[in-house]
């Protein structure tokens, strides 16, 4: 996701973050599914409340230390979780339906940072 640089507001700072964590989501699921016939692979995921109990509460993910001005930033906007190994085997329908309902969520909070950004640009072009 693309970091929304100086602009402060927070239902779209927190929109971005919310759909960060869902990219990575769909990443780890994927890779459950390309795992699944790997011997003794157990599946992985994300926990999105404990993501975001932990971002409001101002314990976001630690970022890179940049020993020099000129390296670029890293670690991306917060909200990413720990990935955590369920000690579940992979159950393929299971992933399926992970995978549509993240793919659902990413969607909705599109959706909904879409609207914000057209309320905010309605406001600055004076009406609508």
């Amino acid at each position: 996701m693309s970091n929304w640089g100086n602009l402060s507001d927070p239902i779209i700072n927190l929109l971005n973050k919310a759909m960060t964590f869902r990219t990575r989501r769909q990443e780890i699921i994927a890779t459950n599914v390309a795992n699944l016939d790997t011997p003794n692979y157990t599946r992985q995921d994300l926990d999105f409340k404990t993501a975001l109990s932990s971002y409001l509460n101002g314990n976001g993910p630690i970022g890179l230390n940049r020993t020099n001005h000129r390296h670029i930033p890293g670690g991306g906007p917060g909200l990413s979780g720990q990935v955590q190994d369920t000690q579940e085997p992979v159950d393929i329908d299971q992933e399926m339906i992970k995978m549509t309902q993240n793919n659902l969520l990413f969607h909705a909070n599109l959706q909904m940072l879409i609207k914000k950004l057209d309320t905010l640009r309605g406001a600055i072009e004076g009406g609508t």
